[in-house]
């Protein structure tokens, strides 16, 4: 199947392409225009989490499961896309594999943080079981200059793919906004692509190359790449000259808001 002949659909604004709590019927590759991933808090209200723009991709999990969706996807402006349902998804991975290359992309992403939240599991039971003394199975315990990210918002908590406490474990660690058309050699091994990327909504509090996480000999340092800012603790972090800004990071707790202090986008890192 070329691109071509892949099923493109238009939708106009305020349409609704995906509700929560309804199955996926297949996965859509944004063309043109912008959609908000939204869902419902526990007041009924409408909560916005994302906003993804053209090149990316949404409802990617109905290739792989039944289950309904997480969150609605509606759109802001007239929007095209191009969907794939299961039978032409498999088609284009044989024909014509550069079409799906971004779909494919999000899977392994999406699949990577299912992988960490079943980790996740693993653990909390673990550790359950060791309290009440049915197990010997230890719990995972962090070594000194081990780094974990949670999400203190929903927006950040969206970002972080539902995974409650991220081990960082690879470094540098880049944290940015996403934006269309990224330079990148293959769709799995990139120079321009963040590790966290922030799906932000305009006006934009996001760089695209916002922040990282370096880690070396002398301990654990963030650096703030920024235009808008980085707080750590509700203080901005600043600059003694020009150029990106470093802050070592002690063993320890620390609230981080990407931004501006009053960012939907605030996380807890802990250091150890």
């Amino acid at each position: 199947m070329s691109q071509e002949k892949a099923q493109i659909k238009n939708f106009s604004t305020g349409t609704v392409i995906l509700q929560e709590g309804e199955v996926s019927d297949g996965v859509y590759i944004l063309l043109s225009g912008r959609v908000v991933i939204s869902r419902r808090d526990d007041f009924g209200r409408n909560l916005v989490l994302a906003e993804l723009a053209e090149g990316e991709v949404f409802g990617e999990m109905g290739l792989i499961s039944h289950d309904p969706c997480s969150a609605t996807v509606s759109t802001v402006g007239d929007v095209q896309v191009r969907f794939f349902s299961k039978k032409e998804f498999v088609k284009a991975m044989a024909k014509d594999f550069s079409s799906v290359e971004s779909i494919l992309s999000t899977l392994f992403q999406r699949m990577r943080q299912m992988n960490l939240r079943v980790m996740e599991l693993e653990n909390q039971i673990e550790g359950k079981e060791n309290q009440q003394g049915e197990s010997k199975a230890s719990v995972v315990t962090f070594k000194p200059g081990n780094v974990t990210l949670s999400g203190q918002t929903e927006q950040a908590k969206h970002a972080l793919g539902g995974v409650e406490r991220l081990v960082i474990d690879k470094f540098p660690f880049q944290i940015g906004r996403w934006v269309a058309k990224k330079i990148k050699n293959s769709w799995f091994l990139g120079s321009d692509q963040n590790d966290l990327d922030i799906h932000d909504i305009p006006p934009y509090g996001i760089s695209r190359h916002h922040c990282h996480f370096k880690r070396s000999k002398a301990g654990v340092f963030l650096i703030d790449e920024s235009r808008l800012g980085v707080w750590v603790n509700g203080e901005r972090l600043k600059s003694k000259g020009g150029g990106a800004i470093k802050v070592a990071l002690e063993p320890g707790a620390y609230t981080v808001s990407l931004g501006s202090v009053e960012s939907v986008f605030i996380f807890e890192v802990i250091v150890w």
